[in-house]
């Protein structure tokens, strides 16, 4: 301190301002870079987990296809007398039905005692398949079995590409004829490179690649479609977590570099049961995470040129604030003094906050300009209630009233109601279907129609009456001195004024309806709640009889036409 004394103000404030400076700027930097780089990590392995479940996913809802391909044949009834006519003409639908499917490796039709009657190719007719197990499955209901190497098709098939054994997935049916008897199975075997062509296309975009790769695992983690077939890529324990946790990432790190793991497990699809395959992408730490450390470096980079940069102008600064500074005080030191008023005491520091303090010395001798900043602040701070009190009781999206404000509105509505009879409605209004506006659009569409809708009703309405955002899509309005009769019109209006309002958002016109409940004040009315309580009753009416309808409590409903 004793050398901070000796320094003029413009030193003080260069050191002071390039010290905090540089402190600031280092502590955003590394916390920025921290953030960054979290985020970051979190962002790559939602990646990796959202492919992994995008994979399942088209698995799941390939196979539901197959599987119901195959169910429809089965219970077709314009098929039924197929199945017990001649082999051939059986043969040639089977055949038909490969050249539409075909991603079948083979499709037969066995009799109940399980022999091939019919197959595509005539592969395998006259032969027993009792013993295989989607025949024993599928003679009792439909069944889907997990991946196979081919057993008595393995020497009747071209050979599979890259020399690897032919492997199947099997689905079977139950047949049965007009009677409802069982008569036999029809089996289809699905050739595994189906699986191997839905990966291919999940990369359809080499720049979303990035040195992913997709692998699918049976349901005790035994590799399927991926590197080294057959062999399990995880411990037990490994796989049973991710059975529990169904989606996710992880770090692989059992081999020579980690490897980030996102995994999904395939629960089935609607009537299609699932196997439990366990979905997995694989990519590189390094391929995964190299943006987020560019990212940590160019932070910490681009922070310590900020700080340079603030090193340069905290010595701009300090000359500049010292140059008003000083005139400041010989300016003060002009001003006429009051003897009978007290001297400030010295203050410490630089040689121009001395004088400035003896020169402030002479403002308590003016009295009268403290008094000119009390009422000025006092001002000020009516000021400030106001428009904090206009804040409370403003929507900040719409720019209607808010829930509070229409509460104030509508209570003293009601005790004007009780003192002088005076009526008065309340008319809610519910936006149809507004979540499809959300969902389809964004909810920044949303907002704008919200938005528009209130502006709308604003003009729809007599500046008298008040209209207000009670929150998400539903509003309400006060309509004062208005008779029984009237009041329906009045809804009719806004309902119209809605439908007839259009919002355009990203190039598309967006239009809406409502449904628009009503009450009128009655003098068994305890408090505004009860009219309330009838408005939304005669909305949820409104909601009920079909949407963009007007309902008033204790009127008949109308319906809401281009007459209406």
């Amino acid at each position: 301190m004793a050398i901070m004394r000796n320094l003029s103000l413009r030193r003080q404030i260069t050191i002071l301002v390039g010290l905090l400076c540089i402190a600031l700027v280092s502590a955003a930097a590394i916390g920025a870079a921290y953030i960054a780089q979290q985020r970051t990590r979190e962002i790559v392995m939602q990646d990796a987990a959202e492919t992994a479940l995008t994979m399942a996913s088209i698995l799941d809802r390939g196979m539901q296809e197959r599987f119901r391909e195959i169910r429809n044949i089965a219970e077709m009834r314009l098929l039924q007398q197929v199945w017990t006519s001649d082999p051939a003409k059986t043969r040639q639908l089977l055949e038909q039905l490969q050249e539409s499917f075909t991603d079948y490796a083979w499709i037969g039709f066995a009799t109940a005692d399980g022999t091939v009657r019919a197959a595509t190719r005539g592969m395998l007719e006259g032969q027993s398949v009792q013993g295989r197990p989607w025949f024993q499955s599928g003679i009792k209901a439909p069944m889907v079995g997990d991946l196979h190497e081919a057993a008595l098709l393995a020497n009747l098939l071209p050979p599979a590409p890259n020399d690897e054994p032919t492997r199947f997935l099997d689905i079977a049916m139950p047949v049965r004829d007009e009677s409802g008897k069982l008569i036999g199975v029809l089996g289809a075997h699905l050739n595994w490179s189906w699986a191997r062509e839905r990966r291919r296309a999940l990369f359809a975009d080499p720049a979303a690649k990035r040195g992913k790769s997709v692998w699918i695992l049976s349901g005790n983690g035994t590799v399927l479609l991926g590197r080294e077939p057959g062999r399990k890529l995880f411990s037990e324990h490994q796989v049973e977590a991710i059975r529990q946790e169904r989606n996710g990432a992880f770090e692989d790190t059992t081999g020579e570099e980690p490897i980030l793991t996102g995994f999904a497990v395939a629960p089935g699809y609607r009537e299609y049961p699932g196997l439990n395959w366990i979905v997995i992408s694989r990519q590189p730490d390094k391929t995964a995470f190299g943006v987020a450390r560019g990212l940590v470096w160019t932070i910490l980079l681009l922070g310590g040129a900020v700080a340079c940069v603030g090193l340069i102008c905290a010595l701009g600064i300090a000359r500049g604030v010292a140059r008003p500074l000083q005139a400041i005080i010989d300016a003060a030191d002009q001003i006429g003094r009051d003897p009978e008023i007290t001297d400030l005491p010295r203050a410490g520091g630089s040689a121009e906050i001395v004088r400035l303090s003896a020169a402030l010395r002479s403002l308590l001798r003016r009295a009268g300009m403290a008094e000119q900043r009390v009422a000025e602040a006092s001002s000020k701070h009516e000021k400030d209630i106001t428009a904090l009190r206009h804040l409370a009781e403003t929507d900040p999206l719409s720019g209607l009233l808010n829930r509070r404000g229409f509460d104030l509105l509508g209570t003293q509505a009601f005790e004007a109601f009780k003192r002088r009879g005076t009526s008065f409605a309340v008319l809610i209004i519910d936006l149809d279907f507004f979540k499809t506006v959300n969902d389809t659009y964004g909810h920044g569409a949303g907002d704008d129609v919200i938005r528009t809708v209130g502006q709308a009703m604003k003009r729809a309405l007599r500046p008298t009456d008040r209209v207000a955002r009670f929150g998400g899509e539903e509003f309400i309005v006060l309509v004062g001195d208005i008779a029984r009769d009237d009041i329906m019109a009045v809804a009719q209006k806004l309902r119209r004024a809605i439908e007839t309002t259009s919002t355009l958002h990203g190039g598309n016109w967006l239009s809406v309806t409502a449904s628009v409940g009503g009450g009128i004040v009655r003098d068994s009315d305890r408090d505004l709640q009860d009219i309330i309580e009838r408005a939304d009753t005669a909305l949820y009416q409104a909601k009920a009889g079909g949407r963009n309808r007007a309902v008033i409590d204790g009127l008949q409903l109308q319906l809401a036409t281009s007459a209406a």
